[in-house]
């Protein structure tokens, strides 16, 4: 599991580094704008490429997966409510 989340972790980094690259240090829109003399609202983007159709088909993915079936991730979480850390929560709680 943890070789698993730094994975995913790292991805995250990768995809966030990029995006930021590209707001803060991409074209600006009135560089683009006058390129194709055009008012910004209405350009047109280009295709989504590959990494970005998988990224999205896998978010959609997980995110159907775990609302249809929320078992996967509950039977992951439950044990650790089990833990004496929560036992004084659990005390307060009972009357």
């Amino acid at each position: 599991m943890a070789v698993l989340a730094g994975a995913g972790i790292l991805v995250g980094v990768a995809y966030t580094l990029r995006v930021l690259q590209k707001a803060f240090f991409g074209e600006t829109m009135e560089a683009l704008s006058t390129a194709s003399r055009r008012p910004p609202q209405e350009m047109e983007l280009g295709p989504i490429s590959i990494p970005e159709r998988i990224g999205a088909v896998l978010l959609i993915g997980t995110t159907l997966a775990i609302g249809l079936y929320p078992r996967l991730l509950l039977d992951l979480i439950e044990p650790s409510f089990n833990s004496p850390l929560f036992e004084g929560l659990r005390k307060a709680g009972a009357f």
